[in-house]
Parts: C-alpha cells; sequence; structure tokens
C-alpha cells in the first residue's frame, strides 16, 4: 500500500508571474525592473513543469556559475521539500523523484554555450538573458526539442512545449536581440508567431 504524504510548496505567484505561468504561449519574453520577481518566478516556471511532468528536461541558465548559485541554487534547495528530490552538487543538477530534473548551467565565455550542443531541452529558463549574446541564446532556442519524449507528455501538455522563457532587464550583449525578437513585433502580453523561428514541434 502507497502511502501519500502532504507537502506544502510556499509559492503564491503575483499576477504578472501567474500570467508566464499560465501562458499558451512557448518561447516567452518576461521583463521587468530589478526586483520584481523575475528570477523567482522563472526558477518556479520550471519546478512547476517537472511536477506535472515526470521525466521532463528542464535547463536553467544564467551568465556565471556564481550567480545560479546565489540567485537559485540555494534558493531551490530551500523551497523543494526532501520527500520531493535532492540536489547534486557535483553535477549541479536538482532531481526530483518522478524522474523529472533541473540542470543549472552557465556561458561565461561566447562558447561555453557549445557545451550544450547535443542537449533536449523540454523547458528552458534563462535569467537576465540580455547578459548572453544573440548567439548564445539563439544557440539555445535551438536546443529546445521534445524528440522521443514527446510521446510521454500528456496530451493535455502537448500544445504548451517545448517552451523558453527569458527574464531580462534593459541593457546587455543581447539587448537588441530581445527587443528586436519580442518587444518590436508586438504589445506587452500579446501572443503573435514568429516566422523566423522553426517550430520545434514539426520535428
Amino acid at each position: 500500500m502507497t502511502q501519500t504524504v502532504d507537502v506544502h510548496l510556499d509559492y503564491q505567484p503575483q499576477p504578472k508571474q501567474q500570467l508566464l505561468h499560465t501562458t499558451q504561449a512557448r518561447l516567452i519574453l518576461y521583463g521587468g525592473a530589478v526586483g520584481g520577481g523575475k528570477s523567482h518566478a522563472i526558477r518556479w516556471d520550471l519546478i512547476q513543469w517537472c511536477l506535472a511532468i515526470p521525466g521532463i528536461n528542464c535547463m536553467l541558465f544564467r551568465r556565471t556559475l556564481g550567480e545560479l548559485e546565489e540567485n537559485h541554487i540555494e534558493q531551490i534547495q530551500d523551497e523543494i521539500p526532501p520527500e520531493l528530490g535532492n540536489y547534486n552538487v557535483t553535477k549541479n543538477i536538482f532531481r526530483f523523484y518522478n524522474g523529472s530534473r533541473i540542470k543549472f548551467a552557465y556561458c561565461e565565455k561566447e562558447q561555453d554555450v557549445k557545451r550544450y550542443q547535443g542537449a533536449e531541452i523540454h523547458v528552458l529558463g534563462v535569467d537576465e538573458a540580455a547578459h548572453l549574446t544573440q548567439f548564445q541564446l539563439s544557440y539555445l532556442i535551438g536546443r529546445c526539442r521534445l524528440g522521443k519524449f514527446r510521446q510521454d507528455v500528456p496530451e493535455k501538455y502537448r500544445h504548451l512545449l517545448p517552451r523558453a522563457v527569458f527574464g531580462s532587464n534593459p541593457g546587455g550583449p543581447g539587448h537588441s536581440f530581445l527587443k528586436r525578437e519580442f518587444i518590436d513585433l508586438a504589445p506587452p502580453n500579446k501572443l503573435f508567431r514568429n516566422t523566423k523561428f522553426k517550430d520545434p514541434r514539426s520535428e
């Protein structure tokens, strides 16, 4: 007989954070002022996908490992109770007991992104995305794909995956790219189709 354990997760999203979690978009720019909860929302977006779909592979990027440790790795170890999973310090991966995982990764140098050439990212989060370059951001978008995992995704979620969320303030190497591909093409909170990017669901 399986014993059910009640687990409390201390996350109450604000309206803008809730909009991120419920949008039908799959390529998302989440902007806002410093201290507006972007990092928190992006991390919890990945957490919620991990809890919803066993075996899903999520990756969360920042420019440096130090920034990841300060803004995400320490926090997730406090936020997720041991009944749900644990953090592997050596591999920088939080593994959930349902088989899902969040890999914490960084791209401090331009070519660092090529470490993930063969990655299959089901849900991508990039915190402070404008700190990365256009090349790095485009490269990571190209790693967003489901592959054979598509058959394991519940039908109600398939139209929402793969998914990429970029959190950003103005300024930085990737600012012009993000402005051109998101802000210039539609007003805030507006769904639109960017025909420049191949639809990974067609693979």
